[in-house]
């Protein structure tokens, strides 16, 4: 008995074992118009295997390359695709560097740096205080909703001034917060909890006096 284990490494699992022996069986045939043929079968066949692939923009010359893959370059036909090159199917792809810029006060999350350093280079005096506004406003209600914490205008100041690197002096009273209004989170929930509690509560209470007389 002959194991997978024993066997060469399949190139492209999903098509199984037995595709695989079909694509070495083409490849070792001399002539070349009845390899081109063959070819064609075993696109057929792999379109069976993987209706969905349909779906796809370009499926029949994703199918190409995959016979290709599967013959390890080596097939020789007159295909409708030109034949892939092997360096740039194996080529891996450029690693993403890590943005290791550090943030001064993590809870606020990086966006919140972007738009601090974007409201320094702002010259409209203007724009540059109803952006700020908006910031502060941003900073104020995201402490609340999220880390459950009322913010001072100090607070927020201060904030401010160590994000900007110095480059924004604020003063409390200037900043003009719009603060949310708080939201009841899941009432819903718990009033189904509690209706539920009671319903279970009534139906525990009927089913122990179930069999008892209560006349007296």
């Amino acid at each position: 008995m002959e194991y997978n284990t024993q066997r060469s490494d399949l190139l492209l699992s999903e098509y199984g074992r037995g595709m695989q022996q079909m694509v070495d069986k083409v490849v070792a045939v001399e002539d070349r118009e009845l390899r081109s043929k063959l070819s064609m079968s075993l696109m057929n066949v792999m379109t069976n295997l993987n209706p969905t692939i349909k779906d796809l923009d370009n499926y029949q010359q994703k199918l190409w390359d995959h016979l290709h893959i599967m013959s390890d370059f080596k097939l020789d036909i007159d295909g409708p695709f030109p034949k892939p090159i092997p360096e740039l199917i194996h080529q891996k792809p450029e690693r993403i560097a890590y943005n290791n810029v550090r943030i001064k006060f993590r809870f606020y999350g990086r966006n919140l740096q972007y738009m601090v350093d974007r409201a320094t280079k702002v010259e409209n005096k203007d724009i540059q205080e109803s952006f700020i506004n908006m910031i502060a406003s941003f900073m104020t209600n995201s402490s609340r909703n999220w880390n459950n914490e009322n913010l001072t205008p100090e607070v927020i100041t201060d904030h401010l001034k160590i994000l900007s690197k110095d480059m924004l002096h604020l003063k409390s009273e200037d900043l003009s917060i719009h603060v949310e209004k708080d939201i009841k989170r899941h009432t819903g929930h718990f009033k189904t909890n509690n209706t539920s509690n009671r319903n279970n509560k009534f139906r525990n209470n009927k089913n122990r006096n179930k069999g008892k007389d209560t006349r007296y």
